[in-house]
């Protein structure tokens, strides 16, 4: 089963930035040279325009001119009607008439000019402002980029780098959980063994002596047999506790239900266990990981809750393995995880690194009527 690498995936948000940051620059500085060509169009537009503009006012002011002069001469035609005669005077009238008609024309056009003018000036200048705020974006685009390209030039060795930790730290689990492995089997094959067969010897030797008729005492006896079962027990629970033998052929959902059988036997917790969605088959370093962290989670609420049930959830989901373990005890004070570690509580926040190097997590979660509620993930990866 492989899961999500955060190294890679950190790359790969680096490289997407450092992409995106080239892409927008490339998008404003085409929006930059488009604006500012557009600038130089609408300058030359405008001079023409302005131009144009200026003749107008000149042409409008030369006609009022001409169209006083005209009218004026036309009223001495009309006052000197006697001495002259009617060709003078429709003459006088076409020209006054055909002045005050071009007046007009020259005056609609300069209104034109002065608009278009205007409308010019204002789009100019907030094409200027476009291109300035362009350009400022280009520089903001290049600092980032250079920014980035400094912060992170090394990544490369950065990344290599962490990716070495969570090998170590996978390794390094390994090691730990073959350590258990070894010891476990040190006790199985050796002391577990050896305190079995002198039980055994005991309670034969015990029939014997009866079966001659030799009386042996039989509250002492049965004392060492308690005591010896009583040790007998406790190693068994121990070596279940260092290496569970049924989680490498029974996997982890079984192994759980006879991990708290223990609890329930000994009378100390009362363990509901729920299974929800299809078990998903996981590595032996998965199930282990899982398995250590609820195994530790019960540790602590023996210890400090004073509960006396718990349920346990596992919700195997379509990419989350989800395990919620909660209590009906008075909570698990948590505050951070750096208190804790500052505390020496190395417990749960170990299970906490363990589950991290596997993409996974750990954490607390309220509940309103009471009790704690240790909620862990482990990404999953289904066989199609």
């Amino acid at each position: 089963m492989t899961t999500d690498n955060p190294v890679v995936k950190l790359r790969q948000a680096i490289d997407h930035t450092l992409a995106a940051i080239a892409d927008g620059k490339a998008q404003v500085q085409e929006i930059a040279e488009s604006t500012l060509t557009e600038v130089q169009r609408m300058e030359a537009e405008l001079e023409q325009v302005q131009g144009a503009c200026n003749e107008a006012i000149d042409e409008v002011e030369r006609l009022e001119v001409a169209s006083r002069v005209a009218r004026h001469h036309l009223m001495e035609v009309n006052r000197d009607v006697g001495h002259r005669g009617e060709r003078d005077m429709q003459m006088a009238y076409q020209k006054a008439q055909r002045l005050q008609l071009d007046l007009g024309q020259w005056r609609e056009r300069e209104t034109q000019l002065r608009f278009r003018r205007d409308d010019l000036t204002r789009r100019l200048r907030a094409m200027r402002a476009t291109a300035q705020h362009a350009e400022v974006l280009m520089v903001r685009f290049g600092q980032a980029s250079n920014l980035l390209d400094a912060e992170f030039g090394d990544v490369d060795a950065v990344l290599q780098n962490a990716q070495m930790q969570i090998l170590m730290g996978l390794r390094m689990l390994q090691m730990e959980e073959d350590e258990r492995r070894r010891l476990a089997n040190r006790l199985h094959d050796g002391p577990l063994q050896n305190l079995a067969g002198l039980s055994m010897r005991l309670q034969s030797g015990v029939g014997q002596l009866a079966e001659q008729g030799v009386a042996v005492g039989g509250s002492w006896v049965e004392d060492i047999q308690q005591r010896f079962q009583g040790v007998l027990h406790q190693l068994r629970e121990t070596v279940f506790e260092l290496r569970p033998p049924l989680l490498d052929d029974l996997g982890l959902v079984l192994t759980l239900r006879r991990y708290v059988e223990q609890w329930s036997e000994n009378g100390r917790l009362q363990v509901d266990i729920q299974l929800r969605g299809l078990e998903t088959r996981l590595s032996p370093t998965e199930k282990l990981t899982v398995f250590r962290a609820i195994q530790e989670t019960f540790h602590n609420i023996a210890e400090h809750t004073q509960a006396d049930r718990v349920v346990v959830i596992l919700v195997y989901g379509p990419e989350v393995l989800r395990v919620e373990v909660q209590d009906n005890g008075q909570g698990i004070a948590f505050s951070s995880w750096m208190e804790w570690v500052e505390a020496g509580k190395m417990g749960l926040t170990l299970c906490r690194q363990r589950l991290s190097v596997l993409g996974g997590d750990l954490w607390f979660e309220p509940v309103p009527q009471g009790g704690s509620r240790v909620v862990m993930t482990l990404p999953l990866a289904r066989s199609e």
